[in-house]
């Protein structure tokens, strides 16, 4: 490990034609890649690990350029720093390409907290912006930033050159994307924070609005009184009063006439009135 430099950051002197690994935790590879992040934080355990030692980059690493490796590893953590810092939330692990390489940048300057203080504590500063921890105390800064196609290889040591069997097609996916026949993939990031879940409990459905129900007078409506009512012009109008309602006819009774005592008394009688017109004719 190099003494730092407190005279203020230094900068290549010569462009190196070398091409390193540097592996990085996910979603760190993101930032580099889809937010303009250009300063590297880099430990003996990876980035931003604890209380990991600080690793200053040799001075023939500068101006030599720097394949960027995504691990199999996510830094929770790291998730939690972007939120606070610049409101971002990362994709999952599920999303991010793993175990690829997926840009390449040159190593331009090597600045430390001390001697670089403006761009430290600037408000769009990748090292300590408002709101946030300071994430380490030695940045690398990155030049001439190119995203590529992700390219599948097995994982090697920090700063080891790059495999030369796979150098070929690794200029070839940065000649594309330069010359813009490949762009940078959108990867999906969640729709909202995720919440800590205490207990599988179906959503409660909220209850409709209580309203009262109405109340009802059924008593009988006493009928209506005398309405004076205005003619045409002002006048009163004549109200009749309301027809009496027609009385049902009364049914009278007949009494019939008594009938005889007995049925031989009226016989008897007619035959005398019979035998008297005959004796009139005679």
């Amino acid at each position: 490990m190099n003494n730092e430099r407190l005279g203020g950051p230094y900068r290549y002197t010569r462009q190196g034609r070398g091409v390193f690994h540097l592996p990085l935790a996910r979603p760190w590879t993101w930032t580099l890649t889809h937010h303009g992040a250009e300063a590297l934080f880099i430990t003996d355990g990876g980035v931003d690990e604890g209380e990991a030692r600080i690793i200053h980059p040799p001075d023939a690493l500068l101006g030599c350029w720097l394949a960027l490796y995504a691990t199999r590893e996510y830094d929770t953590a790291a998730v939690e720093w972007m939120r606070r810092a610049y409101g971002l939330e990362a994709p999952g692990g599920d999303v991010l390409p793993a175990d690829c390489y997926v840009a390449v940048g040159r190593l331009a300057e090597v600045a430390t907290v001390s001697n670089d203080m403006a761009r430290a504590t600037a408000p769009e500063s990748w090292w300590w912006p408002p709101g946030a921890s300071c994430r380490r105390t030695v940045a690398w800064w990155l030049e001439e930033v190119t995203v590529f196609e992700p390219l599948h290889a097995p994982p090697s040591r920090r700063l080891a050159l790059v495999d030369g069997e796979l150098l070929p097609e690794l200029r070839e996916r940065v000649r594309l994307a330069r010359d813009g026949l490949w762009r940078p993939e959108v990867y999906p990031v969640p729709a909202a924070l995720p919440l800590p879940v205490l207990a599988c409990e179906e959503p409660s459905v909220p209850a409709p609005p209580h309203h009262p129900a109405p109340v009802v007078d059924d008593r009988p409506v006493p009928p209506m009184l005398h309405v004076e009512q205005l003619g045409l012009f002002g006048t009163s109008a004549p109200v009749e009063p309301p027809a009496a309602p027609p009385t049902p006819p009364q049914v009278q009774r007949v009494e019939a006439a008594p009938l005889p005592n007995a049925p031989g008394e009226a016989l008897h009688s007619a035959a005398e009135r019979l035998r008297a017109l005959l004796l009139d004719r005679v």
